[in-house]
């Protein structure tokens, strides 16, 4: 128990202490609060009233130092991709969804006026293919997160080959997916 709090409680029984006013804790804890304001003041004007921003611009400090010493690993590009994807997976239905909701006209009339633009079969298959990627990928390194659930291809080694075949696997599904 701490010192204090020894003290409040013989406060609180009745003892008195002529050094220490009967004071409540919340008082103690407020006056010690206020110290570290006036110190966090003091500190402030020890640094000249400028600002934390503009000292470091003065001393000509980077702004984000842990962004630029990082190199860009495989596993990381990855798991920002897999987020992506699954952002990319939610919004698109979502944003087709509230079109077809918002749209005077029914889907088969917009569809029929797609078929009416007779597109190049390049376009169409690009197309395709910028869907079916994020599907497949995500799917595929859904099923990667799931191996690594059982406790395998956990080692750096590991982790950096499934994730090469991963992105293999991802176009050769997504090339797949486009031809059907």
């Amino acid at each position: 128990m701490s010192l204090l709090r020894c003290v409040n409680l013989r406060l609180i029984r009745g003892a008195t202490n002529k050094y220490l006013p009967a004071t409540s804790i919340r008082l103690q804890q407020k006056s010690w609060l206020n110290l570290k304001a006036k110190e966090m003041e003091n500190a402030a004007q020890v640094l000249g009233g400028v600002e934390f921003e503009i000292k470091n611009k003065k001393l000509k400090r980077p702004l984000s130092p842990h962004l630029s010493i990082h190199v860009a690993w495989s596993n990381m590009i990855l798991s920002m991709t897999h987020r992506f994807t699954g952002i990319f997976l939610y919004a698109i239905p979502f944003g087709l969804a509230s079109v077809a909701i918002l749209l005077p006209e029914s889907y088969p009339d917009y569809l029929g006026r797609l078929e009416d633009m007779h597109l190049n079969q390049f376009i169409i298959a690009t197309a395709k293919f910028l869907i079916a990627l994020p599907f497949s990928f995500h799917f595929l390194n859904g099923i990667r997160h799931l191996i690594w659930d059982t406790g395998h291809w956990l080692t750096i080694k590991g982790v950096n080959w499934s994730g090469y075949i991963i992105v293999v696997l991802a176009v050769a599904l997504a090339i797949h997916l486009t031809s059907l």
